[in-house]
């Protein structure tokens, strides 16, 4: 069979060339080819519209479909399957990724277009899929598989298990995208080609704004397995810039030492990047990190107090952020990046202001290497399957007919601090501290701490309000 790996425009339906190659669906087309099929991509992001990406996917006339969207692309994605499915009506379309993961059953009875949804780590159940194309027998018996019967019925089969091993996984097939092509700002923030492995696969912890149910156990890739793929990607394709794209590259310092003393054993001259959480960290691993090509590590801090952290799920401490923060610095990495949040369960104003005393008293510590342009983090987003999105179900925070695959768009949109990017993904909204309050309490104490263009925001409040009201965003 032919099968074609298909990437979701971005929200706004333009094109652009700010993208990441589609690692999860280049493993999948690895696989497809060693088990005898023809395998393609088409990048959507390249070609802007859902249109246009029907129309390069009907050139190719695959028997298979594959996809999978972020939530805040969910509509153009949704979109997209659409005109795939009216220009290739005999097409098996099959999605997967954490949102439709998340939303199997809505996704389907919104968009009868879509056959199957692969739930969870997908390489096992969409190879047994394929065994199972094009006659289409035998599906319920595919473990982490959601798919409409022959009388359009939609059913669940039992969830899969994680791989125990992921070292056996062929090398993904990147040649399939346009690897040249892709430019993402990496380490001195201008436009750098770059492309991303993992080393690990899971993360065990139960931060409440992240959907981790799915894959809770890390797993390992053999160091040496990670370090051939890289230098085949160095040989193939010219890529001298690396996304390591872990979930927590430090969750074992036994494989972050040997990931590290493999790549300086082979001399690979690679530029790399990657997260951790800033708990108990070790500097004799983050040196070598440094010292085998790593220029830039990001932790999630997200807030400034402990009673924050706490509430959400965060399974760490101020005091070893200070200390993560203190080591990254002494130890001379270029960048080092901050994820925020503000507005978690537990914030008050009270919290606020000392989350952003506590951020500023960090940059010190990272001197140059600090990396952020304000200090005041993003509201937080509601995405499915996450601790935030049953308390905004149980808060009334969303509407009693809420679909994660239907039209919507924030209510308070035209808040300043709501990016445009996710007005179409929920906002949570602490029970005793509405959205209004953080925005006019910022305003009021930390003017000097926000950007230049969440100033301008501010300023443009009330054109931003009557736009919505008109109907206009």
């Amino acid at each position: 069979m032919k099968i074609c790996f298909v990437t979701c425009p971005l929200h706004h339906g333009k094109p652009s060339r700010k993208s990441i190659p589609p690692m999860g669906m280049a493993y999948l087309a690895a696989l497809a080819r060693q088990a005898g099929h023809e395998a393609a991509g088409v990048e959507g992001v390249f070609l802007g519209s859902p249109k246009a990406v029907a129309r390069r996917v009907a050139e190719l006339a695959p028997d298979v479909v594959g996809t999978s969207v972020r939530t805040q692309e969910r509509f153009v994605g949704l979109e997209m399957i659409r005109q795939i499915r009216r220009a290739l009506p005999e097409a098996f379309i099959v999605v997967g990724g954490p949102h439709f993961s998340q939303t199997a059953e809505d996704a389907m009875a919104v968009a009868t277009e879509i056959d199957a949804v692969v739930v969870g780590e997908g390489e096992r159940t969409f190879m047994e899929l394929l065994e199972r194309l094009p006659g289409r027998e035998g599906l319920d018996q595919v473990n982490g598989l959601v798919f409409r019967n022959a009388d359009g019925q939609v059913v669940r089969n039992p969830p899969r298990e994680p791989m125990p091993d992921i070292s056996h996984l062929p090398v993904p097939a990147y040649d399939l995208f346009p690897i040249s092509e892709y430019v993402y700002p990496m380490i001195d923030r201008e436009a750098t080609p770059i492309i991303g492995v993992m080393t690990s696969r899971g993360c065990p912890q139960s931060c409440v704004f992240c959907a981790n149910s799915l894959d809770r156990k890390v797993r390992f890739l053999d160091p040496a397995v990670a370090v051939d793929q890289i230098e085949w990607l160095g040989r193939t394709f010219g890529v001298t810039g690396l996304g390591v794209w872990d979930d927590d590259f430090l969750a074992s310092n036994r494989h972050a030492t040997a990931f590290c003393e493999e790549l300086l054993r082979r001399n690979c001259k690679v530029t790399w990047w990657t997260g951790a959480r800033p708990a108990k960290l070790d500097a004799e691993v983050l040196k070598l990190m440094l010292r085998a090509g790593c220029k830039c590590i990001s932790f999630g801090v997200e807030t400034g107090t402990d009673e924050v952290l706490r509430a959400a799920g965060k399974n760490t401490t101020t005091a070893q952020i200070r200390q993560a923060m203190e080591v990254a610095g002494r130890i001379g990495f270029q960048r080092v990046n901050t994820f925020l949040i503000i507005g978690l369960p537990g914030e008050t104003t009270d919290t606020i202001d000392r989350t952003i005393a506590f951020v500023k008293s960090l940059k010190p510590l990272l001197g140059s290497a600090w990396y952020r342009e304000t200090d005041i983090g993003q509201l937080p987003l509601v995405y499915p399957g996450t601790e935030l999105a049953v308390m905004a179900r149980a808060q009334d925070r969303l509407p009693k007919d809420f679909s994660w695959n239907r039209p919507y768009l924030e209510p308070k949109r035209h808040l300043p601090l709501v990016n445009h990017r996710y007005q179409t993904v929920p906002h949570y909204e602490n029970p005793h501290l509405p959205l209004e309050t953080i925005c006019a309490h910022l305003k009021k104490h930390h003017w000097g701490a926000l950007s230049r263009g969440r100033r301008r925001r501010f300023r443009l409040a009330s054109l931003r309000r009557l736009k919505v009201a008109v109907g206009l965003r």
